[in-house]
């Protein structure tokens, strides 16, 4: 009856195979379990069933998916279903004294102006290094050696864990300052690792790429694409918006009489006020007028297609433009595909057509002047202006063609 289900309402190859799957994994290790959760935790990650991150996340899925509809008569329907399976996080496993190291920290940020999501990521982070010690036998502050503390970071054979990872660490273990616990904290900030900040160059959208997608969103009989996800992939190219702030897009943000888009950033909490241009006001017209449903429960511009009192989730715009991407076949052999994307790409065409530093900052939002670095680290059209001759240097004909 469940695949009967997935095949009527047209879930994909790939998600009716794995459901085929995991279910004939379960029926051959009938009553070897008595739960799901211990189904997947002893046989799906032994078996090899799925490898690999991305893999073991979709395991989970068709797991869940199984679950819901064996033990809450759940038929999947595209929203997040999750009975059980949730993933322990590192502060519930942690003990006392431990947790009262993230308690210090989340009371004394909270006091701050730090954002929720800055807190929250500093607070995960370090709750999974203490737990890391704990389960190497350290049980108080005391008993955490910089033994313990290199092993976290390093593996052997190189470095593990990043310079923002750590930074996050200390920032926990700082705002303890103060409290019973601030003498052992910072003796452990004095024994983290010095790490060197590394940055890759963002990747930016070739102009083949660019035509094709261009293309794609004037086609006006194209199938593929909804309007909704022509909408969306419309503002994340013309205007370089963050998906965050996407998701988070009121339809009270669009002053149509001025041609703008005003909202608050979702990452920084500043303003943020940006040009409608035609191609993007029209997209998100189309949108409202043809395919978006809401009985005026949401305020969000871009609903949840399958529930549409919903708001679009963060996640579900970078899902949007990696299927978008793919349908127009473009990286099918790999490399970044998601919505950043598009911001890497306004900013290096501006940076390319020689726009100041200081407007292309204020387009996307930065508040920072260091923010736009990396995106002058993919500027190779002025980078060639740079370049020094080598003339001077004697070279071997096999060097260079």
């Amino acid at each position: 009856m469940l695949l009967n289900y997935l095949i009527q309402h047209g879930y994909s190859t790939q998600y009716i195979r794995g459901i085929t799957k995991t279910l004939n994994l379960l029926f051959e290790n009938e009553n070897r379990f008595q739960t799901y959760a211990e189904f997947y935790r002893n046989c799906i990650s032994k078996e090899g069933l799925y490898s690999g991150k991305s893999s073991l996340k979709f395991s989970r899925i068709m797991t869940r998916a199984i679950q819901g509809y064996d033990e809450f008569g759940h038929y999947p329907n595209k929203i997040l279903f999750r009975p059980t399976l949730y993933r322990k996080c590192g502060y519930t496993q942690l003990n006392d004294n431990f947790k009262t190291v993230v308690d210090n920290y989340k009371l004394a940020a909270s006091k701050t102006e730090k954002r929720p999501t800055t807190i929250h990521a500093e607070a995960v982070n370090c709750s999974s290094f203490l737990f890391a010690m704990q389960k190497r036998g350290a049980n108080e502050l005391s008993e955490i050696t910089e033994t313990h503390i290199l092993s976290f970071f390093y593996d052997g054979k190189g470095l593990i864990r990043s310079r923002s990872y750590r930074d996050n660490i200390k920032a926990v273990l700082k705002a303890n300052k103060g409290f019973e616990s601030w003498e052992e904290c910072n003796r452990i900030i004095g024994s983290l690792p010095e790490i060197k900040a590394r940055r890759k160059n963002f990747q930016f959208l070739e102009d083949t790429e660019i035509a094709k997608i261009k293309s794609c969103l004037t086609d006006d009989d194209s199938e593929k694409i909804t309007l909704r996800d022509k909408a969306i992939i419309s503002v994340a190219m013309y205007t370089g918006m963050r998906g965050s702030d996407i998701a988070s897009m009121c339809v009270s943000d669009i002053d149509w009489r001025r041609d703008q888009i005003t909202l608050t950033q979702s990452k920084t909490g500043a303003p943020l006020t940006l040009p409608l241009r035609a191609v993007v006001g029209n997209a998100i017209f189309d949108y409202i007028k043809h395919e978006r449903i809401n009985n005026g429960t949401i305020s969000n511009l871009f609903v949840n297609a399958h529930c549409p009192d919903k708001m679009l989730e963060i996640r579900s715009v970078g899902c949007i433009a990696t299927r978008f991407l793919a349908k127009l076949d473009i990286r099918a052999n790999g490399g970044e595909r998601g919505i950043r994307l598009f911001r890497h790409y306004i900013a290096s065409k501006l940076l390319e057509n020689g726009a100041q530093v200081r407007v292309i900052s204020d387009i996307l939002g930065h508040l920072s002047p260091e923010s736009i670095n990396p995106y002058i680290d993919a500027d190779l059209k002025h980078l060639r202006e740079c370049s020094l001759s080598i003339e001077m240097f004697p070279l071997g004909r096999e060097v260079l063609p």
